[in-house]
């Protein structure tokens, strides 16, 4: 059923319509045209997804009043039904468009995915719990099997046969040749004595057989010779051109090589990706700040791992990577005397990684990736538009990301979180094209 978890959120009573089944059939109109903006434009699922998960989001919001807005096109009368937007079930038609959407697009499927492990981490949805573990469960199984697709390394390695088909046979023509009678003839006649025409055998056989003998076997020799090459020479072949054929065979067996390397280089890439991810997280060597992970400050180097780690990693990865970057930052040695070593405000962190140079490479990315914050969105908008680099108030750093400003994170939360902003952001950012090693 194309809206079943907008029928989810009325089963669970989370939104009520009074068993109205012609508003449900609007809501249902609404998802489905939000879900259509959200395939034309998939930079937007994550600002989507931010909104849908937070039963606290502002009815201000840019995202609820575009919901909003379409939900109109369908209910027109919805302001005499409410007062203010009502939230409850535009975050329901939200979910249900995200969904819909990402059910037919990867990259939102990635973001959605992301976007939505974060924030419900850091919202109140223990009501929808069971309805957001079925959405999340269902396109994270699809980006998963995508993400294999890539990461697998088969056990066999099939490779099409040579495609080249030979040429036609080439029959070699042949003249039948004679010999000049006449002239082998004559030629005999003046070997067999003087009595000859041109250049006789001045020795008879009878008065000088020593001597006749021998001159006789010389001129007899030229004269048959001359014969046989004069016949030979009229049987030599027409000569075949083999370039063409002899260059489409190196042309089919260059193109069959190609394919074979191909096949192999495919085959084993995700091997090569685990190889090299286990030898970043056992060389703890940052390739962005080029030096030690253990030579920077913890947090900082939480941020730098998910950066270097995200430049590392396709756009369609396992969920495993997420934890394997959360294992690796706990390898990272603790300072017993630092106090700030287990746990920090968001707030403070948002600050430091708007500000301090280390995190310029960072900044710069988040930058390309997305657009300065307007309304509830990622973290990636108020770090890479640092604008106004004084501390964001409390209350309007919630609106803006979705997190209270004395929220506490680990390093290992904290270079997750980050992580999965950067995987959300690239999966629907179109405009940008980054390198990724294997």
């Amino acid at each position: 059923m194309s809206s079943e978890y907008l029928m989810r959120f009325l089963e669970i009573g989370a939104i009520d319509l009074k068993g109205d089944d012609t508003k449900l059939e609007k809501l249902r109109a609404t998802a489905k045209g939000l879900s259509t903006v959200l395939k034309k434009a998939p930079a937007k699922t994550v600002c989507f997804t931010m909104a849908a998960a937070d039963p606290g989001i502002a009815s201000d919001d840019p995202t609820i009043q575009a919901a909003m807005t379409v939900l109109r096109m369908q209910w027109e009368t919805v302001s005499n039904a409410y007062a203010r937007p009502p939230v409850a079930i535009l975050r329901a038609i939200l979910l249900d468009a995200i969904v819909l959407a990402a059910r037919s697009d990867d990259a939102i499927s990635v973001a959605f995915v992301n976007t939505a492990r974060n924030a419900l981490a850091q919202a109140e949805t223990s009501d929808e719990e069971a309805v957001w573990r079925e959405a999340v469960g269902e396109i994270e199984a699809k980006v998963d099997a995508r993400a294999e697709e890539e990461w697998a390394t088969p056990e066999m390695i099939e490779v099409e046969a040579l495609q080249y088909s030979p040429p036609a046979a080439v029959t070699a023509s042949f003249k039948p040749t004679k010999v000049e009678r006449s002239s082998l003839n004559t030629q005999m006649h003046a070997a067999a004595g003087p009595w000859g025409g041109t250049n006789p055998n001045q020795y008879q056989p009878n008065h000088n057989p020593q001597q006749w003998s021998a001159e006789f076997a010389s001129k007899m020799s030229v004269a048959v010779a001359q014969a046989i090459d004069s016949a030979v020479e009229g049987l030599a072949p027409t000569p075949i051109d083999l370039s063409k054929p002899l260059t489409a065979l190196a042309n089919a067996v260059a193109l069959h090589v190609d394919n074979v390397l191909a096949s192999f280089s495919t085959a084993t890439a995700g091997l090569q990706r685990r190889t090299n991810l286990l030898w970043w997280k056992e060389a703890l060597y940052s390739t962005s700040a080029q030096e030690s992970y253990l030579d920077l400050p913890l947090y900082e180097a939480a941020s730098l791992m998910a950066l270097d780690l995200h430049e590392q990693v396709p756009t369609y990865s396992p969920a495993s990577v997420s934890s394997f970057l959360k294992e690796a930052i706990r390898c990272l040695p603790v300072d017993p005397a630092d106090a700030n070593s287990d746990k920090r405000e968001v707030a403070v962190l948002v600050q430091e990684s708007r500000t301090t140079a280390f995190m310029q490479p960072f900044r710069n990315l988040a930058a390309q990736y997305v657009q300065a914050a307007e309304g509830r969105g990622p973290l990636l908008s108020v770090i890479g538009h640092p604008q106004n680099p004084g501390t964001i108030d409390a209350g309007q750093f919630r609106a803006l990301v979705g997190i209270d400003a004395t929220a506490r994170m680990t390093p290992a939360e904290w270079g997750t979180y980050l992580f999965r902003e950067l995987q959300s952001a690239r999966a629907t950012n179109a405009g940008v094209k980054r390198s990724k090693r294997k």
